[in-house]
């Protein structure tokens, strides 16, 4: 009896194993939120999920280039590049596919990072490959600047297609002709997460959506400048974009 019991754990085991590798590749969405663990308690303060969705996909890009760096200057060969590019793009894809749809939007940040990080993969492949076949500075340095323009082009072609000069926000505080407003981490119009004091206008009460004039700086994140519109009919308690604006 007792071997039959270890041997059905066992199968238990390896079908929840299985189950979960299913899932990872290939995603469905969930209604329940990810938690993101450990990016949690990396932050001090109270944010919102998507706060806590934008920072995790930072930091899971960030520590893919520190370990491509690590790789590229440490190790010669460029199948270890490859090697953790598979990882991370299968994560990637796992997290936008299952989770993508509790960004407040999404299509910018899936094509934000999905093709960031697969220009990040081609430099650090590419100059791997490069370095150890090419054998001369100045291919390196014109596999360099390709890179470089390549990032660039990106740019221009984000601005050009989800770029705008407004964002949303959340009327926290009223003091005298200002204004406090929390507004969301917003790829689209460039600006980072955070409380500020803007001029005061008519119907700007704590609790109410606004919309935000934010003034474009370059090589920076975008600076909200004054509200351009208040939202009525709609309070914090939904959403920081207003029904009529969304997708």
């Amino acid at each position: 009896m007792a071997v039959d019991e270890f041997l059905y754990s066992i199968g238990e085991g390896v079908e929840r194993i299985a189950s979960a590798f299913r899932s990872f590749l290939f995603p469905e969405p969930s209604e329940n939120p990810p938690r993101f663990g450990f990016t949690r308690r990396l932050v001090k303060s109270r944010v919102t999920l998507h706060e806590l969705f934008s920072l995790h996909l930072q930091l899971c890009f960030l520590l893919y280039l520190v370990l491509n760096f690590v790789v590229v200057f440490l190790v010669s060969s460029p199948l270890w590049v490859l090697i953790l590019a598979v990882p991370y793009f299968l994560y990637l894809r796992y997290i936008f596919n299952r989770y993508g749809h509790f960004l407040l939007e999404e299509k910018p940040y899936r094509v934000f990072y999905t093709v960031i990080s697969a220009l990040s993969f081609l430099a650090f492949f590419g100059y791997s490959i490069v370095r150890l076949y090419a054998g001369g500075v100045l291919y390196v340095y014109a596999y360099v600047m390709g890179i470089a323009v390549l990032v660039l082009l990106f740019r221009w072609y984000f601005k050009r297609t989800f770029g705008r000069d407004y964002t949303y926000g959340v009327v926290e505080e009223l003091k005298g002709d200002l204004v406090r407003v929390f507004v969301h981490d917003d790829l689209s119009a460039n600006v980072k997460p955070g409380l500020y004091w803007l001029p005061a206008v008519p119907d700007a009460e704590p609790g109410r959506v606004v919309k935000v004039l934010v003034e474009d700086r370059a090589f920076r994140s975008a600076k909200p400048v004054r509200i351009i519109e208040v939202y009525l009919s709609q309070s914090s308690q939904s959403s920081t974009e207003p029904k009529n604006a969304m997708e």
